[in-house]
């Protein structure tokens, strides 16, 4: 090796490494700049272009976290040209398998090798591979080269949109004030003008939260005439594609596993989390509202009216310049495109159509009906009850009321009563007879209330249950009920006695979960 020629490769390691060492960074921001350096393509100071492998990468951060930067200078044993260690009809067979498949693995080519009767308990995986690439067949990774890409962008507009959800800041937990909570980023961005049409911080990225983000961008921006998504779930939901059809907005989507197809969105991503995020974590924020209106304010400040370097304008003037072009619609249609579809039966003593823990009062005439219910995100008074693709009526909110409408009630058939029946007479006995031998007795079911009560007493006085478990509960009972109560209560019990009641109540209810599931 040439005089300083070490030190040129222990520097250009350090360069490599150099953002994750240097830079105080959290964990999502740490695996992000990880994946930046492992894509990208090197110039090595023997003047040939790689990628740093992801063990390389591993080894480099060991070495200076151990010795700092001396210890990036190569050690141990010098490599020859002569191959000492490996013998050459094996080498010679490892580069042929090699040549046959450029993305072998040096473990694939190892597992050949001993196929073929070569003794390879001594061989070296890193010693082979090195040799390999010094004749010059480095091994090509699958799915790393893509081709080429070329910068696109639509001419005027609202021509498309690109819609994405990231990670966003912490926030305190709104359920468990004690703990920490991620929010996530939802957004929509113009491609013509990059715009933000609409961007807003939620607690999750379920569906209700995307259509109450994407109807805010509607109102304010018009409708686009295509809509860029990538492959997540709750974008190919049916009703996503409902809402397009009814707008008469395009859907399309990327390529699985090309996040560069919709780059700009990306890109502004990228930006929020090196400039906002960073300043945000340290702004004293704690609640989602305060959060939205820190970041709305930075977007129309440092964002919409900054100069673009892609488009050599601000936003906000590229915006200007194709608004003749927007399409607007009214709210009544975008509320009616953005209404969430089920399928319920009307219960068919009370009329009442039961959703998200919440009741409706329907007509009389549609107790026991199959319907399809369809209703506003932000607007829980009231449903649309539909069958047959037709409007039929609007259910409002049940409310217990202080009178009854007895024309309401249905009519009673009285039954003669006092006569015995030899078929009944025998089915007591035969119950009874049953009954008294059985070792425990087959009891009623509980209610909601007696379900929570039966907890917190097996729980408390050694803790309390908090909001979010109490919440737990009540969903817990409604997706599970009917609950026997003995064997509920034996299942609580054999569940404490295991694990003692510190536990979170999850632990309990999945108990009584599995063991019904299995019944």
């Amino acid at each position: 090796m040439k005089e300083g020629e070490p030190a040129r490769w222990a520097q250009f390691r350090f360069s490599v490494i150099a953002p994750l060492v240097c830079r105080t960074l959290n964990e999502e921001e740490r695996k992000d700049l990880k994946r930046e350096i492992l894509n990208h393509k090197y110039i090595t100071p023997d003047g040939h272009e790689k990628y740093v492998p992801r063990r390389t990468l591993n080894e480099w951060l060991g070495k200076y976290k151990k010795s700092k930067f001396a210890g990036l200078f190569r050690t141990g044993r010098n490599r020859n040209d002569n191959c000492k260690t490996i013998a050459e009809e094996l080498l010679n067979k490892a580069e042929e398998l090699r040549r046959e498949d450029r993305a072998r693995s040096i473990r694939i080519i190892l597992s050949l090798l001993r196929s073929e009767g070569f003794d390879i308990s001594d061989v070296s995986k890193s010693t082979l591979n090195w040799h390999l690439n010094r004749r010059g067949l480095g091994r090509t990774t699958v799915g790393k080269s893509k081709g080429t890409f070329q910068r696109w962008e639509q001419k005027h507009a609202n021509a498309l949109w690109q819609a994405d959800t990231s990670s966003g800041v912490w926030l305190p937990d709104p359920i468990n004030p004690k703990g920490a909570k991620r929010t996530r980023l939802i957004s929509f961005i113009d491609d013509a003008s990059r715009i933000c049409t609409h961007a807003e911080f939620y607690f999750d990225e379920q569906l209700p939260n995307l259509v109450d983000c994407f109807r805010k961008a509607l109102l304010k921006r018009g409708k686009p005439q295509r809509l860029l998504c990538d492959n997540a779930f709750i974008y190919h939901s049916s009703t996503i594609a409902q809402m397009c059809a009814y707008l008469g907005i395009e859907p399309s989507f990327c390529r699985a596993y090309s996040p560069e197809s919709k780059g700009k969105v990306e890109r502004k991503y990228g930006t929020f989390k090196s400039f906002f995020y960073r300043e945000a974590e340290h702004a004293g924020l704690r609640t989602l509202e305060e959060l939205n209106k820190f970041f709305w304010a930075w977007l129309t400040k440092e964002y919409h009216h900054v100069k673009h370097s892609s488009i050599n304008m601000t936003p906000s003037e590229r915006w200007r310049q194709g608004e003749q072009l927007i399409r607007r619609v009214t709210s009544e249609e975008i509320r009616h495109a953005l209404m969430l579809k089920t399928q319920r039966t009307v219960n068919s003593r009370t009329a009442i159509i039961r959703l998200d823990n919440k009741e409706y009062q329907a007509g009389i005439d549609l107790a026991g009906a199959k319907v399809e219910v369809r209703w506003d995100v932000g607007n829980d008074e009231q449903i649309e009850v539909w069958k047959g693709n037709k409007l039929i009526q609007t259910a409002r909110l049940f409310k217990v009321g202080t009178n009854i409408d007895f024309s309401r009630k249905p009519e009673r058939v009285d039954e003669p009563r006092g006569l015995t029946y030899a078929s009944s007479k025998r089915y007591r006995q035969s119950l009874i007879a049953e009954h008294e031998g059985e070792k425990f007795i087959v009891d009623d079911y509980l209610s909601q209330p007696e379900f929570s009560a039966l907890v917190a007493k097996l729980l408390e006085p050694e803790r309390v249950l908090e909001a979010e478990e109490i919440a737990s509960l009540e969903q817990f009972f409604f997706e599970q009920s009917p609950l026997p109560a003995k064997r509920t209560e034996i299942l609580l019990t054999q569940a404490v006695n295991a694990k003692g009641t510190k536990l979170h109540v999850r632990f309990y209810l999945q108990h009584i979960r599995s063991s019904i599931t299995r019944r």
